[in-house]
């Protein structure tokens, strides 16, 4: 560039600087002149806000940084009508003056000191810029001050520059004439030559031209993730997770690097360090030119090593897309991947498309294809009747102007038959056609688009449709003989089941009583029953398969029959339905009653046998469980005498002195759902040991792991909990979903040399990140192993790993221990989550506990949670995770549907 280019860049940029200047001086004045005002506070932010723009435009990254430091700490007052206090307000004033003097410097501006704003205590006095005198400075002689100078009026504003808002920053302003300024008390240390900006400062660095992109030349890869200055040191874990989860993973150490990979690729994700952040305006060039030429832009998340509000609101200005801030989970990371990149596992469900341009039609299809789901395409009213019965499609979309009717006379056809009533419907229509909306409505439609349908609109519309119709057929439940309410079939439909199964081996019944019946209607009445019915039903339906039918028989009897391979899987059900009745206690009107059952389990196998006959022998095996104590479970058995079951722990503790087979465990997986955390796919692991003495009877990993111990077996089984944890998450990748299972360990195995790089290992050959993997240790005994449990713990936290404390709050050594050690979750005690709205000091201690954990960075998750009321009660604190009945019971398999309404 030749000198007199050189010296019109300067002039010009020395012009948008001192722009900026002026308009900053006007902005501060109402508030050094008049006290805190809100409305001239967010006038003096989006001029900052300006000066922001135009010093990332120009290359002055201190300065951009500067101001974007003042704007955040400015917004911290105005967004939460906060009035700042005397100390605020001069770090304030303090901030206001190191931008002036960023801007004196390089815009060639005099500087003149002001009042700031006035304060209890005293008046601070600040600097501001103005016109710089065309006459040296060292010439210039003070103007002697006022007499008796106001201390709230502040300093005139310049003559030269409108009482108008800033011009944007895209058009630059020419120069206004050099004017004489105004005199102005000046500060003696202000007295002095000041010459021109830095030699270093004076011409902005001009960012490197981008690269011309050619769309013909360009790789498209929607499954790849670029990344630069993200490595497991600033998020652990996260690339092999991404790996795992079969994105196409490019780190980048060097910006010209992922500048030359921009340039002729487009990822589907771009992820940032946000100290890398200075590189995004050249990024940025290269995302204008894809835009431009209609390609898709990738997602931009970022991720900061700090709590740097810098950092949060450069992420802003640059349009991330997602920020997260250390400690990285590295499962939130995948998640928002997933939900930005639109590959989110759904159910396969049906779409039918009715459309008449086939071109749209099929466009929409591939979207949907996308997201897993099957779409038919029909052109008209005539095949869309056709295609109901033989396609029969969770979701229909509809377009309004069809060939042979109209689409909301379709709809109407649709609705008038009972089989399709609650089929989610949805239809979309021309701007002009925006009247019919109502019309469209009214006719049975569930959603009302407008052409043409942009992917997003239309994956949002049809998943939220659909899995709002399927909740809602759970709500009302199956016109069937069931009761939508209980969810227990009627006496009479269950008889003619009964009937026709008679003489499988393989179906047994059930006949349920509650012990203490008598007591329990005079202390709830009448007007109890059928709350206490819709209670068991629930508990029921939570235990059961769906081939199972749990009936009402009478008052306090229920009758449930049971389809299973073998005895002992009947006795299995017949003892976790005991169990839940045990353990959830029956709330009516602001009182818990506990409950317990006795239950009778007889065969309709036989040759001869009746459904009267099944019904009186499960009665009478009901009958002996009653006589005998109540809360237990009998067959019937005509030849044999019942017998009090023996000790479980005695019959594990000879099942632990030799190898496990999978035959003799039991996993569960019980959702953990996000209250106010916003991580879903998360399961607790269950783990329990059949007895083999009693049928049924089976011992959890608490009580099993001091037996364990004594056997010599801990380590060894606490290894087949991860192997087996390691193999589900195998099995679910195959399915497309990310899960991360919570793991019962003992600290003993943690301590174990072997484990954690056995662990590692396992990783390696699995191809597995250890983001899916959080392992529960006992708060007490991971303390009193001191330094060594910690080191382990960051060794796990490498791999992605990570830790939750159970029984966080039982004693307050726990708090301290956040400090020293690398946790991840804390899980409440659950006494304390029992206790919860008994007294108030209950609820303090926890809000307590849950700052603490906060503080430190951890999540916190509130176990058997046994109601909504309580789960609205943890929320008000901020618990983050629930975990309990309320939500969702223990399951062979982790399934839950976390995007189904909690309330």
């Amino acid at each position: 560039m030749s000198s007199q280019g050189h010296g019109h860049a300067d002039i010009q940029t020395r012009n948008q600087l001192r722009d900026r200047c002026l308009a900053l001086v006007r902005r501060w004045q109402p508030l050094a002149s008049g006290g805190w005002d809100r409305n001239a506070a967010r006038q003096l932010a989006e001029e900052i806000d300006q000066v922001a723009d135009t010093t990332e435009r120009l290359g002055f990254d201190r300065l951009n940084a500067d101001a974007l430091e003042l704007a955040a700490y400015l917004c911290s007052f105005i967004d939460d009508a906060l009035v700042p206090t005397p100390r605020d307000l001069a770090r304030l004033a303090d901030m206001v003056n190191a931008l002036g003097n960023d801007l004196t410097d390089l815009s060639a501006t005099e500087t003149a000191a002001v009042h700031t704003l006035p304060s209890a205590s005293a008046r601070i006095s600040t600097e501001i810029p103005v016109v710089r005198d065309p006459a040296p400075r060292a010439a210039m002689e003070p103007a002697p001050a006022p007499k008796a100078p106001d201390p709230i009026v502040a300093a005139p504003e310049p003559a030269a520059p409108p009482k108008t808002a800033p011009p944007p920053v895209e058009s630059v302003q020419p120069a206004p004439p050099a004017a004489p300024p105004v005199p102005q008390p000046v500060a003696a240390a202000d007295v002095q030559a000041v010459p021109g900006a830095p030699a270093a400062r004076s011409m902005p660095r001009e960012p490197a031209a981008a690269p011309t992109i050619l769309r013909d030349k360009l790789t498209r890869l929607p499954r790849a993730v670029a990344l630069l200055g993200v490595d497991d040191t600033l998020a652990p874990g996260l690339v092999s997770a991404l790996g795992e989860r079969g994105f196409d993973v490019r780190q980048h150490a060097d910006p010209e690097q992922l500048l030359e990979f921009l340039t002729g690729s487009v990822p589907g994700a771009l992820i940032l360090d946000a100290r890398r952040l200075r590189v995004y305006s050249r990024v940025r060039a290269i995302y204008d030119q894809l835009a431009a030429s209609g390609e898709a832009l990738p997602s931009l998340i970022v991720v900061s090593p700090d709590s740097d509000l810098g950092h949060r609101l450069l992420a802003m200005r640059a349009g991330a897309a997602a920020y997260f801030q250390t400690p990285v989970d590295s499962l939130r990371v995948l998640s928002k991947l997933d939900e930005l990149l639109a590959h989110t596992a759904e159910p396969a469900w049906r779409v039918l498309l009715v459309d008449p341009d086939r071109t749209h039609a099929v466009e929409a299809a591939r979207a949907l294809a996308e997201r897993g789901m099957t779409a038919r395409l029909v052109p008209n009213g005539q095949a869309t009747l056709a295609a109901l019965g033989e396609f029969r499609p969770d979701v229909v979309v509809i377009d309004l102007a069809l060939p042979d009717v109209r689409g909301i006379d379709l709809t109407q056809m649709i609705r008038h038959q009972p089989e399709y009533a609650a089929v989610p419907i949805i239809l979309a229509a021309d701007a002009a056609d925006v009247n019919l909306r109502f019309d469209a409505i009214a006719a049975g439609g569930d959603e009302f688009l407008i052409k043409p349908l942009k992917t997003r609109h239309l994956l949002s519309a049809v998943t939220s449709r659909v899995r709002r119709a399927h909740w809602l057929r759970e709500v009302i439940g199956n016109p069937d003989g069931r009761d939508s309410r209980t969810g227990l079939y009627s006496r009479a439909v269950l008889i003619d089941k009964l009937s026709a199964a008679l003489g499988d081996r393989s179906a047994a019944l059930l006949t349920i009583a509650l012990d203490k019946a008598q007591d329990l209607r005079e202390k709830i009445g009448l007007a109890g029953l059928a709350a206490l019915d819709a209670h068991v039903g629930n508990l029921l339906r939570a235990q059961l398969d769906d081939l199972d039918l749990p009936a009402q028989y009478h008052d306090f009897h229920y009758l449930v029959m049971l389809h299973r391979r073998s005895r002992s899987d009947i006795t299995g059900a017949a003892e976790r339905i005991r169990y839940a009745l045990a353990t959830q206690p029956f709330s009516f009107q602001g009182q818990n009653f506990n409950l317990s059952g006795s239950i009778g389990m007889a065969l309709l196998g036989g040759e001869h046998a009746s459904v009267d006959e099944v019904v009186t022998n499960a009665e009478a095996a009901q009958l002996a469980a009653a006589h005998l104590g109540g809360n237990r479970v009998l067959w019937f058995e005509a030849k044999e005498a019942a017998l009090l079951p023996s000790d479980p722990i005695l019959a594990v503790r000879a099942v632990l002195s030799r190898p496990l087979t999978p035959e003799q465990t039991v996993f569960e997986f019980q959702p953990i759902v996000p209250l106010a955390g916003k991580l879903t796919g998360q399961f607790q692991l269950g783990f329990k040991v059949k007895s083999t003495q009693q049928a049924g009877a089976t011992v959890a990993y608490a009580d099993l792991a001091p037996v364990a111990a004594e056997c010599g077996q801990l380590t060894t089984l606490d290894r087949w909990l991860l192997e087996r944890s390691l193999t589900v998450r195998e099995e679910q990748l195959k399915r497309g979903r990310q899960l991360r299972l919570f793991v019962p360990q003992s600290v003993a195995t943690l301590l174990d040399p072997d484990i954690p790089y056995w662990l590692a290992r396992e990783f390696k050959e699995r191809h597995l990140s250890g983001t899916g993997l959080t392992l529960e240790l006992p708060c007490s005994e991971l303390i009193d192993a001191g330094a060594r449990a910690g080191e382990r713990l960051k060794f796990l936290h490498q791999n992605g790993v990570r830790v939750c404390l159970v029984d966080f709050g039982r004693d307050w050594a726990a708090v301290h221990a956040l400090k020293n050690l690398t946790v991840d979750f804390v899980r409440l005690s659950p006494a304390l989550v029992e206790d919860l709205g008994t007294a108030k000091s209950v609820s303090d201690t926890l809000l307590t506990l849950i700052r603490k954990a906060h503080a430190s960075g951890c999540a916190v998750i509130a176990p058997e949670v046994d109601s909504i009321n309580r789960a609205h009660l943890l929320l008000r604190l901020g618990v983050d995770y629930g975990v309990g009945p309320a939500f969702a019971r223990a399951s062979s398999q982790p399934e839950f549907d976390f995007g189904r309404p909690l309330w």
